[in-house]
């Protein structure tokens, strides 16, 4: 157990009980794979929370997959040019594929919903889920450092992961406030999350 410890220590940065009680952040290594290229090889931190449903005030829209890397973008863009962010500044970007085999998915641009705030012209809310959530962090301008991550998890993490599964057809984007960063999105510091639904295998 004292071998195990300093092993994972030095490597994870925290102990193994700071991971149990605190959710600290672990790194998980995905091997190099050879295929036509070298993939792989890179560490994505990552920690495991449990999370009741909540409630998010939102817009909504429906994208095809196929377009998305560059129309989800220009729908920010949209949302803060037509005023909407006085009323959602946006502290999460929350994918939903509940059939998990579609070739669209609704995509909303939410906050947290508080009950004694009216909800405007425009807007609903929509339950989360409740679901045990891997979160993944991001690091880095928008939105090249949330897409690399995503890209990662769901073509290395996920196929190479012993000990979890997606279970449900979310992917939820965390940002952070933009006035703490000197560069706003583009800030190389900016710090983000992607939440990805899991149960054990």
């Amino acid at each position: 157990p004292d071998s195990f410890t300093k092993a994972f220590t030095r490597f994870h940065g925290v102990t193994p009980t700071a991971v149990r009680k605190d959710g600290a952040m672990i790194k998980s290594f995905a091997p190099l794979k050879i295929k036509f290229s070298l993939e792989g090889g890179y560490i994505m931190d990552y920690k495991i929370v449990e999370k009741d449903s909540f409630t998010v005030m939102c817009v909504s829209r429906i994208f095809k997959y196929d377009n998305a890397i560059t129309e989800v973008p220009q729908f920010w863009t949209e949302h803060y040019q037509t005023g909407k962010g006085k009323f959602v500044c946006g502290m999460y970007g929350v994918c939903i594929d509940e059939k998990m085999g579609s070739d669209e998915f609704e995509y909303l641009i939410a906050d947290n919903y508080n009950p004694s705030m009216e909800i405007p012209n425009g807007f609903v809310t929509k339950v989360i889920p409740k679901h045990t959530w891997a979160v993944f962090a991001c690091k880095g301008g928008m939105p090249k450092s949330l897409q690399d991550v995503n890209r990662k998890i769901f073509s290395e993490w996920l196929p190479n992961c012993k000990d979890y599964e997606i279970a449900a057809g979310y992917n939820i984007e965390m940002y952070t406030n933009v006035a703490d960063y000197p560069q706003g999105i583009q800030d190389e510091n900016y710090y983000s999350e992607i939440w990805i639904p899991v149960k054990k295998k």
